[in-house]
């Protein structure tokens, strides 16, 4: 499953799927899984309730963050393989870290969801056709193909775990 057979990148996604040099979508989420993976080995527990600012997110509301967009996007690109024409809706990000009690749970437990979350997609795509990764669908007001939100998680993984580097 290669970047190739991106037809179109919204806007709005072209700062994750440059974040993506990877050609293969199973590559690129082992890849950044272990990056992760080896982030959170280094962190550990001292860090989770850590904001760098008033307002932002904690580290366990960041990790928290990618796993439920990355369940997102896999849902997104389960139902667009599979033939969904009913358009999918967008998910307000604030409302879902306010809710999600991240801070109530401890980073380890947030990385071991994380694990089996981003198994779980490797093995959608994995088993998925490719001819079924370029379809075509509609999700939060915008064409999108499932082979797009596979290299998004990647690269919105990226993009979280540059900010937890350098902020947190």
């Amino acid at each position: 499953m290669s970047k190739q057979w991106l037809e179109n990148v919204p806007a709005y996604f072209e700062k994750y799927v440059a974040k993506v040099s990877e050609e293969d979508i199973v590559e690129a989420l082992s890849v950044s899984a272990k990056e992760l993976e080896d982030w959170g080995a280094e962190v550990g527990e001292e860090k989770a309730h850590y904001a760098y600012d008033e307002g932002k997110w904690t580290t366990n509301e960041v990790i928290l963050h990618i796993i439920d967009t990355e369940r997102i996007f896999q849902y997104r690109s389960l139902c667009i393989a599979r033939g969904e024409m009913n358009g999918m809706p967008g998910f307000e990000q604030n409302s879902y870290a306010k809710n999600s009690e991240a801070n109530k749970r401890t980073t380890q437990s947030l990385m071991d969801e994380f694990r089996t979350v981003r198994a779980s997609s490797i093995s959608l795509f994995d088993n998925l056709e490719d001819s079924r990764v370029k379809f075509k669908g509609m999700a939060n007001g915008l064409v999108v193909q499932p082979v797009l939100y596979g290299f998004l998680m990647t690269g919105h993984l990226r993009h979280h775990l540059d900010v937890l580097k350098t902020r947190y």
